[in-house]
Order: C-alpha cells, then sequence, then structure tokens
C-alpha cells in the first residue's frame, strides 16, 4: 500500500533516521556556499583579501580555549533559559528547533554539523559582513535568516532577544579575540544544544 501523503522530512529515510553521509553532505555545501560568499563579499567589498580576517586577534590555542569557555557558558545560560516557562512553552514553533528535535543524530552528526556551522558562519556573518555593517546588524541579519525573531508572545520575544545575545556574543568574540574564538565558540555551543534537544525531545 502507498501513502497518498508524505509527510517525512526531506533529508529523513522512511525510518526517521538522517544517514550521517546525507548530513555530512549538506554540511560541506552549505560550508562551500558560506564560503563563496564570503570571498565575493571580500573581493568586491573590502579592500584587503580572505586571509586578512584570520590575522588579528590573540594566538590560535588562546582563541580556542576562549571559544570553548565562551560557548560552554552561552549554551549553559541559553539551556537554563529555553527549559524554563514562557520559552520552553514555545521553542518549537521555531522552524530549526523542531526539526532538529526530529531528526536521530549520532555523536559524529553532532560534532561535523556543529564545526560545519561554527566555521562557515562565522566566516560569513563575522568575518566578511560584521566589518561592514557592524555588529548589532550583522547579528540583526544573523538572527533573522535563523528565523528566530517571532512576536506573537513574550516567550517568543525572549527567545529571539536571547539567541540576539549569542550573535552579539559572537561579533564581540570576533573583535576582540579573533575569528577562531568566534568559530570555536559557535560550535562548541551547537554541540551542546544539539544535544540538549535531542536528550528533550
Amino acid at each position: 500500500m502507498i501513502d497518498e501523503e508524505n509527510n517525512s522530512h526531506p533529508i529523513t529515510e522512511e525510518d526517521g533516521q538522517t544517514p550521517s553521509s546525507k548530513l555530512l553532505l549538506l554540511s560541506l555545501v552549505s560550508t562551500f556556499f558560506y564560503l563563496i560568499l564570503a570571498i565575493l563579499i571580500f573581493q568586491y567589498f573590502h579592500e584587503e583579501n580572505l586571509k586578512s580576517v584570520f590575522e588579528h586577534g590573540y594566538p590560535v590555542t588562546i582563541q580556542l580555549l576562549i571559544g570553548i569557555i565562551s560557548g560552554g557558558a552561552a549554551a549553559g545560560i541559553i539551556g537554563f533559559i529555553i527549559n524554563r516557562p514562557p520559552v520552553s512553552e514555545i521553542l518549537h514553533d521555531f522552524y530549526i528547533v523542531d526539526m532538529v528535535s526530529k531528526l536521530k543524530l549520532s555523536r559524529f552528526d553532532r560534532i561535523q554539523l556543529s564545526a560545519f556551522a561554527g566555521v562557515g558562519e562565522e566566516l560569513l556573518f563575522r568575518g566578511a559582513i560584521q566589518p561592514l555593517l557592524g555588529i548589532w546588524i550583522t547579528s540583526f541579519i544573523f538572527i533573522g535568516i535563523h528565523g528566530y525573531f517571532k512576536f506573537t508572545s513574550v516567550g517568543h520575544m525572549l527567545f529571539g532577544l536571547t539567541m540576539f545575545g549569542l550573535s552579539m556574543l559572537l561579533g564581540y568574540l570576533f573583535e576582540y579575540s579573533g575569528l577562531i574564538a568566534a568559530m570555536s565558540a559557535h560550535a562548541v555551543y551547537d554541540v551542546i544544544m544539539l544535544r540538549m534537544v535531542q536528550v528533550e525531545k
């Protein structure tokens, strides 16, 4: 018997399991897309080349340490907020949260998704866009693209403000510590939150 209506997610199989190879391909393609956009922005709007964004800030090991601590602290604070009313009551109204909570992710999936997102998104938003538009406008764009702005209740607005604060943190990490710090903080935050959302589902 063939189902007349297929409500499955496009990246999942019939049993709800998403192959790691498909998720990895998705990460590679999206990161390549972010890289191309960043290169184009530097080509047409910056005087320096893309390499220059890695040349300011602390040494790489210090940046990694700052990023790991910052990402872990941000995940702890945001995890506390999203697990309590009013945010916990509306969390699944946000498409990204709802989609991720339905996926069956392995440890490898969580690590690679987080690492590629941290590298690709921070390279584009903090490395290429923020020097042109500043931390505030870049954060508005970042949160808007992720679909975190909803104004239908206090919970929705609080979650949006919380995620905006996270984006601001990443912006300041880039500004004062370096791009590697922002990338590593983003990746650590995502790893923890992906695990948290999976556990809570």
